[in-house]
């Protein structure tokens, strides 16, 4: 059992972490520090926040160096045991980062915590300096004012997020049985009880798309920023939505809300358990490269919007709104760019998730949203009320979704073809492996499901 101690400095943003050793057999102690985190595909450099690592033995300092980037080697021969001590600057506000203030206590575990080896057991005290409520999808234990967890494996700790705070909301809701937690720190004047009505119809129907939740319950975390922000990443049985204007949540930010934390729900299903061949299991200590990152993001924004539309959260006109944004972002900046979707999906590790060289990449998102609907739209003309993208996801998950295999891309296109019916080959070829312009295949598809799609004098518009 490998024991942590977490014990913080709100003045300084601190994150102070002692991690104790017991019967070490080892000559040398290779401590990794995380390099990316999931639901992010790029390298992050959370060492740059790492201060005063120390490490000793019964109070007898041991030698250690700093070997890469994240890894630190402590030299252990002939001693049993170990104490590691580092401070961690946590000054970053955003649904992947930590931070430490005089309001909240909030820490992704994957920035901060450092490992020996993923397999051990550990166990994990927060020890703070008054009484807080937290915000968490793990089980744990209070006393006092320090709170105890015993997570299975480092990986659920990793894909765990923590809000500690004395000034947070919580609500609750159950959808198909599931009880559904929500939790709000920050300033807001949205109607949240008309807001969790709608959520819960969401949740109902991508629960009833799937056919069970994969978890026991699930925790929506919302921080209402400072200045205007807007970010969520998703967790096995959690999402952090970062979201506001100015400080506060408004009546104006109603819809992206349910925008938001219906893509997060969405990934509960796929990627935290539908999951890539590649990213099975996390390797934190490096880049984990996979072409089909357009099935785990792309995949999730369309059916992020389509459960607001199919849940009767959102009109008609709504939803076309919310297609006819996802259309201008990739028709008005990408459908001319040089990468196919496999290349960018690949290439998110070099180039991250910025704007980057002009007419490189495309989006995963958008123009991977748009691969879906386009799939959608050939599956729906072929099957008129019996098939759909939704009997893919099924698929998916019946096939993937005990973490036991991940999927390849042949996968996906086999899927894609058992459920259609016939050969997709053209479609793959040109819209996921291609890199030409995929417009007029937009303009056929929508028109399929009774819409147009027009550009004229350079301005985009969906109509019905």
């Amino acid at each position: 059992m490998i024991t942590y101690f977490f014990s913080f400095d709100r003045q300084s943003h601190l994150i102070f972490v002692e991690i104790n050793f017991e019967n070490i057999s080892l000559n040398c102690l290779k401590l990794h520090l995380p390099a990316w985190r999931p639901g992010r595909y790029q390298l992050q450099n959370f060492a740059k926040n790492i201060l005063d690592f120390k490490a000793n033995s019964s109070n007898i300092p041991l030698s250690w160096k700093k070997t890469k980037t994240n890894l630190w080697e402590i030299n252990t021969k002939g001693h049993p045991n170990a104490k590691i001590s580092y401070s961690y600057y946590a000054n970053e506000l955003n649904a992947g980062g930590s931070l430490v203030n005089h309001e909240m206590i909030y820490i992704n575990p994957v920035n901060v915590c450092m490992f020996e080896d993923i397999s051990q057991k550990i166990e994990i005290n927060l020890i703070c300096d008054e009484d807080l409520d937290m915000a968490c999808g793990l089980p744990y234990s209070k006393s006092e004012n320090k709170l105890l967890l015993r997570p299975e494996d480092y990986h659920a700790f990793f894909d765990s997020p923590i809000i500690l705070s004395n000034k947070m909301e919580h609500h609750t809701f159950t959808a198909c049985q599931v009880p559904f937690h929500f939790w709000v720190q920050g300033v807001y004047t949205l109607n949240l009880k008309n807001y969790l009505q709608d959520l819960k119809k969401v949740a109902k129907y991508q629960i009833n798309l799937f056919g069970e939740f994969p978890e026991k319950e699930y925790h929506f975390l919302l921080i209402i920023p400072y200045a205007s922000y807007y970010h969520g990443v998703e967790h096995r049985n959690s999402t952090v939505m970062v979201l506001g204007e100015q400080g506060v949540l408004t009546q104006n930010s109603y819809n992206d809300l349910l925008g938001l934390a219906s893509h997060e729900l969405f990934h509960t299903w796929n990627i935290a358990k539908i999951r890539p061949k590649e990213l099975l299991p996390y390797d934190y200590t490096q880049e984990n490269y996979f072409e089909t990152c357009f099935v785990a993001e792309g995949f999730t924004t369309y059916f992020g919007d389509r459960a607001l539309f199919d849940s009767g959260v959102f009109s008609h006109e709504q939803y076309r709104h919310e297609l006819e944004t996802t259309f201008r972002r990739h028709f008005d900046e990408n459908d001319h760019a040089s990468q196919s979707l496999l290349e960018s999906s690949f290439d998110l590790w070099i180039d991250g998730y910025e704007k980057g060289t002009p007419n490189k990449k495309v989006s995963v998102y958008n123009k991977g949203a748009i691969a879906t609907l386009l799939l959608d739209a050939l599956i729906r003309e072929k099957f008129p009320e019996t098939k759909s993208m939704e009997t893919v996801m099924k698929k998916l998950y019946e096939e993937f979704g005990d973490l036991s295999r991940g999927y390849a891309y042949e996968d996906i296109k086999c899927v894609c073809e058992e459920i259609y019916e016939g050969d997709l080959s053209h479609y793959f070829e040109k819209v996921i492996k291609g890199n030409e312009p995929i417009f007029k295949l937009t303009q056929k598809a929508v028109q399929s499901l009774g819409w147009n799609l027009q550009k004229e004098d350079g301005f985009l518009r969906l109509s019905f």
